[in-house]
Formats: C-alpha cells, sequence, structure tokens
C-alpha cells in the first residue's frame, strides 16, 4: 500500500509530513543548503559545478516543414532527426552570457522582464539569466487570449518581452495596447531564425536571442546584483477561471520549498530522462525542472504537439518525440492523460472488435493487480509493451497535477504504461507545493500526505457541511501554511487579504478545496466550494466531482455540469468526441456521412448519449441526484481564446454558463414539462 505514515499531527494540532521521502533526497536537500543555493541561478550553478559535462538539455533537430490544407485547416507539419543536447557547464555559460546581456540592455536589479513563450531550452536560459541579475520575471501562457496578454504586460509595467519566432505574428498584433515595451527578444527558429519584423513598429527594437548572449557592454550596462532568497523570482499569471488572470508573486524561497519538496518525493537520479512538455509559464513545471537540474537528470524538450506519433505536427514518417527520448520519467496534467487513452483505445478498437475485447479484458485484470506479478508481465508482452512505446517504453516514474485525477484514469495508466503514478495537489498560490503521493503507494484517490515544510489544516465549513470533527475523518477547508506560501497577488492588496493570512509567524493560504485527512494519514481532495449547489431537495451536488467522472466515458471532450440553486436536477453542456457520436449516430440508422451538426440535434441521438453517460454515471458511484437530467450537444470547441477555458484548460463554469443561457433555460423549460 505504501511505505510510509502518510501525516502526522504536530503539537499545533497541524498535519505534516510523516515518515517517506527518499534519504538521497534529503541528502541533496542539505547539500543545497550547506552550500547556500537557494534561488534558482544558484541552483543551476552547484548543478553545473557538479555535473560538469553530464548532459542537461536536449533539443530535437527539425529538419523541414509543412504546411498543408486538411479539411478546411491549415496545419503545420514537422519533420524531426535527433536531439542534440548541452551539458550542464554549457547550460550554465548560456546563463551567465544571457544574464550580462540583459543588463548590458539596461536593465538591472529590481526590474521586471516578461517571457510569453512556449516551453523550450532558451525559455529556462532566458528566464534564469534575468534571475542572476536581480530581475523579475512575468510568466505569461502561450494559450492566454491577446486581451489577457496585454492587460498583464500593462500592469506590471514592463519594457522587455522575450518571444518566440513563432508567436512574434501575435506580438505584433499585442504591441499597440503596451506603450511601455520597447525591447523584444526573440528566440529564434531553427530554419526561419526570428521571421519577418516589418510590421512591429518602428518605436520596438526587436533583438535576436543569440545577440543577447553576444551583446557588450555599454555606458547603459547595469552592475551585477545576485537575488537574494527573498526577492521576487516570477510573477506568474494564474489562468483565472473566474475572471482576469491575477499575478501571483513568489520569491527563490517559495520556489526552493517546491523544489525540496520534490527532490524528496521523487526517485531520480543520474542517468534518468525526463520530457519537458508542460507550460514552463507555471511554476509546477519551473520548479520541477530545476530540481531534476539539481538531481543530474536529463531534460528534454518537446511539445504536446510533437511528443508522440500520432501529435498533430508530427510530420508523416518522423517519429514522436517520446519515442526518441525514451523517457524515464515525465510530467503529466489529467487531460493529457484522458487524451493518451482515449488515443490508444480508438486504435485498439480500429483493429477490430475481437482484438479489442481482448485488450479490455487485459486491461481489466491488470488493474486489478497490486505490485509486479507473472501474469502482469505476460500481458505486457503480449499486450501492453506495444502500448507502452508510444511514450518510449522505459517510462518508470509519472507525476500527475494540475486537476483532480480520477481513480479510474489513475488505474488506466498505471496498467497501460507500467510505471509508478504519483498523483501531487498544489496551487499557483503555494508554488504548486501542498501534497504528494509516495512512490511506492499504490492506491488511487487521494493526492498523498503533505509535502516536507508543508503545514496542512483543515477549517470547518458549517454551511457545506463539512467539520474538522467529522466521523470517521477530519473534512474541511484545506488552509495551507509555511515556507511555500506566496506573498501576495501583484497590485490586488485586496484580493490578496480575501485568501492570504500570517499566524504564528507562517504565511498562509486558504485553497477553496475541501479536504479529507483518512486513517492513513494522506489527503483526498473531495470537494471545492465554488463547485457545491444546494438542489431543492435540500441535498448539495459538487458540479465539479460530477464532471471528473462523467468525463472519463470516451464521448465527452469537454463537459460542464450546471444546476440552478434550487433546481430539482443537475443538466450539461458536453463537447462529443466526433468519431464516438458518428458510432452511436449509425447505431441509431444514422448514415456515415450524415452532418455531424444533425447529430447533435438530433433528439434521439441526444437522448442515447444521455443514458450512456447515466449508466457510466452509477458505475462511477454517482448518486441519484448528481446524474443530469438533460444534456446539450454542442461541436463549438473550448479553448482560451473563446474565453470558455483557463489557459490551464480548465473550464470556466460562469463564461460558459452566459455563453449556453439560452440552451439552459431550454433544458430546465423541457425538465418541468415532463414534470408537470
Amino acid at each position: 500500500m505504501g511505505v510510509e505514515k502518510g501525516s502526522i499531527r504536530n503539537s499545533d494540532g497541524y498535519w505534516i509530513k510523516g515518515e517517506g521521502g527518499h534519504k538521497h533526497g534529503f541528502a541533496l536537500l542539505n547539500d543545497l543548503k550547506k552550500m547556500n543555493a537557494i534561488t534558482v541561478p544558484a541552483i543551476l550553478e552547484y548543478a553545473a559545478n557538479n555535473h560538469g559535462e553530464a548532459s542537461c538539455m536536449g533539443t530535437r533537430k527539425l529538419l523541414a516543414r509543412e504546411r498543408i490544407l486538411e479539411k478546411g485547416k491549415k496545419l503545420e507539419k514537422l519533420h524531426f532527426g535527433d536531439y542534440f543536447y548541452r551539458s550542464y557547464k554549457d547550460v550554465q555559460e548560456m546563463v551567465v552570457k544571457f544574464s550580462d546581456g540583459i543588463r548590458n540592455l539596461g536593465l538591472g536589479n529590481g526590474d521586471r522582464v516578461a517571457v510569453f513563450a512556449e516551453t523550450r531550452a532558451e525559455w529556462y536560459v532566458a528566464a534564469v539569466g534575468c534571475l542572476r541579475s536581480g530581475l523579475s520575471v512575468v510568466t505569461l501562457y502561450t494559450n492566454l487570449p491577446n486581451e489577457s496578454i496585454a492587460l498583464c504586460l500593462k500592469e506590471t509595467e514592463v519594457n522587455t518581452l522575450i518571444t518566440t519566432h513563432d508567436l512574434l505574428p501575435r506580438v505584433v498584433k499585442i504591441l499597440p495596447k503596451c506603450n511601455l515595451v520597447t525591447n523584444v527578444i526573440v528566440i529564434e527558429d531553427q530554419l526561419d531564425g526570428i521571421g519577418s519584423v516589418e510590421e512591429v513598429s518602428k518605436e520596438v527594437t526587436v533583438i535576436p536571442f543569440q545577440d543577447i548572449l553576444n551583446l557588450e557592454s555599454s555606458e547603459k550596462s547595469k552592475p551585477l546584483v545576485l537575488p537574494t532568497p527573498d526577492a521576487i523570482a516570477i510573477i506568474m499569471y494564474t489562468s483565472g477561471s473566474t475572471g482576469h488572470p491575477k499575478g501571483v508573486e513568489l520569491t527563490h524561497s517559495n520556489i526552493f520549498a517546491s523544489i525540496s519538496a520534490y527532490c524528496i518525493q521523487a526517485d531520480l537520479r543520474l542517468g534518468d530522462r525526463y520530457i519537458a512538455y508542460l507550460p514552463l509559464a507555471h511554476v509546477m513545471e519551473l520548479a520541477t525542472e530545476t530540481a531534476l537540474i539539481a538531481m543530474n537528470v536529463t531534460i528534454a524538450y518537446s511539445s504536446p504537439f510533437t511528443l508522440t506519433n500520432s501529435s498533430a505536427k508530427i510530420m508523416k514518417g518522423t517519429i514522436g518525440d517520446a519515442r526518441v527520448v525514451k523517457p524515464t520519467c515525465m510530467s503529466a496534467v489529467p487531460l493529457i492523460l484522458e487524451r493518451i487513452i482515449k488515443g490508444v483505445t480508438k486504435v485498439i478498437e480500429d483493429q477490430g472488435h475481437l482484438k479489442a475485447r481482448i485488450f479490455y479484458e487485459a486491461l481489466k485484470y491488470k488493474q486489478k493487480q497490486v505490485g509486479p506479478s507473472f501474469a502482469s508481465k505476460v500481458l505486457d508482452a503480449l499486450v501492453f509493451n506495444r502500448v507502452k512505446e508510444e511514450l518510449g517504453g522505459q517510462l518508470r516514474m509519472l507525476v500527475v497535477g494540475g486537476a483532480p485525477l480520477s481513480p479510474e484514469i489513475h488505474n488506466k495508466i498505471r496498467a497501460l504504461f507500467g510505471c509508478t503514478l504519483q498523483v501531487g495537489y498544489g496551487a499557483t498560490e503555494t508554488s504548486a507545493c501542498i501534497s504528494s503521493m509516495d512512490t511506492k503507494d499504490s492506491r488511487a484517490g487521494h493526492c498523498g500526505p503533505p509535502n516536507h515544510g508543508v503545514l496542512l489544516s483543515l477549517e470547518d465549513w458549517e454551511e457545506g457541511g463539512y467539520l474538522s470533527t467529522d466521523k470517521p475523518n477530519p473534512r474541511g477547508e484545506i488552509v495551507v501554511g509555511g515556507p511555500m506560501v506566496s506573498r501576495g497577488y501583484f497590485r490586488l492588496q485586496e484580493k490578496t487579504e480575501e485568501v492570504f493570512f500570517n499566524r504564528d509567524g507562517v504565511r498562509w493560504f486558504r485553497t477553496g478545496d475541501i479536504g479529507e485527512i483518512d486513517e492513513t494519514g494522506v489527503l483526498h481532495v473531495v470537494d471545492r466550494k465554488a463547485d457545491l449547489v444546494k438542489l431543492n431537495n435540500g441535498e448539495y451536488v459538487s458540479l465539479g466531482s460530477i464532471e471528473s467522472k462523467l468525463k472519463t466515458h470516451k464521448i465527452i471532450e469537454s463537459i460542464c455540469v450546471c444546476a440552478y440553486p434550487g433546481a430539482q436536477n443537475t443538466v450539461a453542456i458536453v463537447v462529443p468526441v466526433v468519431d464516438y457520436l458518428k458510432k452511436v449516430g449509425m447505431k441509431l440508422g444514422h448514415l456515415d456521412d450524415t452532418p455531424i451538426n444533425n447529430l447533435c440535434s438530433n433528439a434521439k441521438v441526444v437522448k442515447a448519449v444521455l443514458e450512456e453517460l447515466l449508466d457510466h454515471g452509477k458505475n462511477q458511484g454517482l448518486g441519484r441526484w448528481d446524474l443530469p437530467a438533460g444534456i446539450f450537444l454542442t461541436l463549438e470547441p473550448w479553448t482560451p481564446e473563446s474565453g470558455l477555458v483557463t489557459a490551464a484548460l480548465k473550464i470556466k463554469r460562469v463564461p460558459i454558463k452566459s455563453h449556453f443561457q439560452a440552451e439552459l433555460d431550454t433544458l430546465y423549460s423541457q425538465l418541468e414539462q415532463v414534470t408537470n
């Protein structure tokens, strides 16, 4: 079940980490503190001094690019060669050069620089180069709408923006709204350099990334002032599920607390390989990669569009990044895992009914196994080794965070890929660090004990019926204290005071999530205050919990469960997977070439989909009042640009309800007619 005793209560009544963690992680943490390597650039310097010529960061060689038209859409397809790697020494030298270059540009201690770029080695080099010179880095998701990007740039008053060749056209559109931005540093494309800059205003200087590395000192050069642990390292703009993104101020000490927790929880050493594709704009990925660098793990850069053979930008005949890197460890968010499972099962089902049945029976059997067995090894050889190859075949450790992970997805991924799966729980405001599972804990449905250094409290929420005195397990709002907690939101004092506070010399944050500590001392996130709605029978339903269970059905691409306060039932807005919806339609007698929009509006198809979801929901343990009484099918994609999901692809409940108000009113009107 696990090697640790989960959490224990300290003398003040807070839950803290128990016996878990790896000895080599604690040893590394002690060494970092001994060497005073507790800022991000100091950790890289420590790693360069200790690991020298070992491979640090890998980038894949881009050989060709094609732009094609497919089903009326312009698509980019890429042809890659092998990875080339920079040593720890090389990466440190680049960081020093960028640090010198940024000061020679006239920026220095106390200034702010924004990074609006995809995850890649140069992102990390540029950010750490800025941090080394005492600057704060404003991190921005690349899938934030242009309007939000402009607001963030104006709010932080930056004059220098770091971006990429691919994003430069978007930057050009944003710049007229950001009068203070006078420098744009462009990370070059391997084939096209920085691209065309003709449309950039003459008042803005465009500088290639490589030129910054070679920029000589001048009269405007600033002196080197290394950052202190309490200095603001990043201002990370949260994706904002309820409104405009908020800038969370995180110090080097905050990030070091998160790095410490990762080093202790991850069983990684020299020889391990990590594939990086999640946004470095999120502190979770930034802290993870910095921890990996301290641990002498090689990082190979990828993207969600090139990760596997079936990824959107992989040219036919080109192997996906994971098959080349053969990572032993990687991070993921539930949405990515759900897509991987749906992709694998679609390939299997396309091979015929018999093979699909064999696969599902094998998967069902393996999910029930605890630990390695002879039968599991046989099934791997016959069925699952081919599946494992999708992610390189050598995956040993998978860390999942960013959103709740259903037990069903947890068990399927572990069975499919034969790796340990450690679920972590955190928030931007806590440097992505609250709790995480132990390496050998084979259970699903929880997110481990508090991380090293975390103080965790469950505070009563009487309105929702969650109390710390509940039996058999205490429940309540999760409140977190410790060195990982942010000082607050950038220039938003009122909002800061709503959720942050100091107590007994410790900084605390109210998460808004409802937690439960079980008898083994691990944390279960069971609800969220904002997701609870009371029906007319007095029953509370948790919209987020219902969604997390229903979306494991293979017809669901996206789902938002809604309920008017005082309503009798829940309803749902559903974006279906097109291929599966066609199968439902064909079962009902529709031809393969029936327009998909017609299927969405067909009453019999909608009823069939609802019935499948109800059966699935019951199997997932949903109660009578949880199950939606009606659904509306839509093919409209939910993207950050549409404002219906966050940059982290979490649904934005209020905008979705507003956008589909007419459809929701119709659903409830139909339900009332049936009732009457």
